[in-house]
């Protein structure tokens, strides 16, 4: 899936690495040695690292953690009840700038394009990175952030601007109040993953193209689309992303459905190795790239087992944002009134079931035998009777 130049990079990054207590210590606890990585299985070898690690590394060593290393820019991201910093060196935002630079290009912005950044730029610096790769790109940078949709329309109308990057949600109220663009990039929030969340923002916008961006704070960026808008593609000189079953952590086959894992290939501050995400998407390789073809479609801190398949029920919400009549509010009912499983969802609002039903199947990759829609759900989350 991916080549021997990939790997180089890897082994590259281990040995960076290998040397922070924090991996250090994983790899001795594992029996794993980082330095004998020869092929992708000896990759597979090593162990995960997770968010609740890391929680214990920033406790363990407050405020900066072992991974600290020094930095060039602290911002900060959600990590279980806290803000937690995340680090960058000179380098990491050079090479986040040039990464970000060739997605953002191949999204359809090109050199000299006017460009309007609404993502936010404090705390968090997300803003800031786009806006460093959009530099780098040569594009016109308006640094507006996530403020007021009016008075971006207004900017976008007055100073014919070509492009905007940020949250989809955002970009319909900028649609509402009469902005109209180009291309949109949008991250952040589900995107393609919501079934006509797509058409809804380039029809908002009156936008030719609309397209994809998947990172995280700690990772950007891992996939994003092109302007031929047909799934995620990994930057795989960037990042390399495995889907594993959560439950066993075995690496899935091409089109599992499982948690994304990724590992860093350029980066200083703050490393990561085989960092599970918790996000739930299937992977594929098309045309030599390895793609996320149905981008991310939920979280995997919650799933069952309904009929030998695993079920995530936070993918549901994904389903329910395309329904216009919808809340969002849902309950899954799982009983067991004879030998065989039965799996009920409840939505809150108007649809029509039968095409709730099948888009749900879909997702879930299992039909549920019924679709019920109440006026107001009184309970959501999930019931399960069957072990009682």
């Amino acid at each position: 899936m991916y080549n021997t130049t990939t790997l180089s990079a890897v082994k590259e990054q281990l040995e960076q690495v290998a040397g922070r207590d924090f991996y250090a210590q994983k790899f001795a606890d594992a029996g794993t040695d980082p330095a004998a990585v020869d092929s992708w299985d000896d990759f597979r070898s090593l162990p995960f690292t997770t968010a609740a690690e890391l929680e214990n590394d920033f406790e363990d060593a407050p405020p900066a953690g072992s991974l600290y290393d020094g930095a060039a820019m602290v911002t900060f991201s959600p990590m279980g009840e806290e803000l937690r910093p995340v680090f960058d060196t000179a380098d990491d935002l050079e090479k986040q700038a040039a990464a970000n630079a060739d997605v953002l290009e191949r999204a359809g912005i090109e050199q000299g394009d006017r460009v309007v950044n609404t993502f936010g730029y404090e705390l968090f610096g997300t803003g800031y990175v786009l806006h460093r790769a959009l530099e780098h790109l040569g594009a016109e940078v308006f640094p507006l952030g996530p403020g007021d949709s009016d008075q971006v329309a207004a900017t976008i109308e007055t100073y014919d601007v070509d492009a905007i990057v940020g949250n989809p949600s955002f970009a319909l109220k900028i649609g509402a109040e009469g902005g109209s663009v180009d291309t949109f990039v949008g991250a952040g929030e589900p995107f393609t993953s919501v079934p006509g969340r797509r058409e809804a923002v380039k029809d908002a916008l009156d936008a030719s193209t609309a397209v994809d961006y998947f990172g995280t704070r700690h990772i950007m960026p891992v996939a994003a689309e092109t302007t031929a808008e047909n799934g995620l593609r990994v930057v795989d000189d960037y990042a390399v992303v495995e889907v594993v079953d959560p439950d066993t952590g075995d690496v899935l086959d091409d089109g599992e459905r499982g948690e994304v894992v990724v590992t860093h290939l350029q980066k200083e501050g703050i490393p990561l190795v085989r960092y599970r995400t918790g996000d739930l998407a299937e992977l594929a390789v098309e045309d030599g790239s390895v793609v996320l073809p149905d981008g991310v479609i939920g979280r995997t801190d919650e799933r069952l087992k309904v009929k030998g398949v695993k079920v995530y029920p936070e993918s549901i919400e994904t389903v329910l944002a395309g329904f216009d009549g919808l809340t969002g509010s849902y309950r899954v009912e799982v009983s067991q009134p004879e030998t065989t499983d039965r799996l009920v969802v409840v939505c809150e609002g108007e649809a029509d079931a039968d095409e709730l039903r099948a888009a749900l199947a879909d997702r879930l990759v299992v039909t549920p035998d019924a679709v019920e829609l109440v006026a107001d759900l009184d309970e959501t989350g999930i019931v399960d009777n069957r072990y009682e």
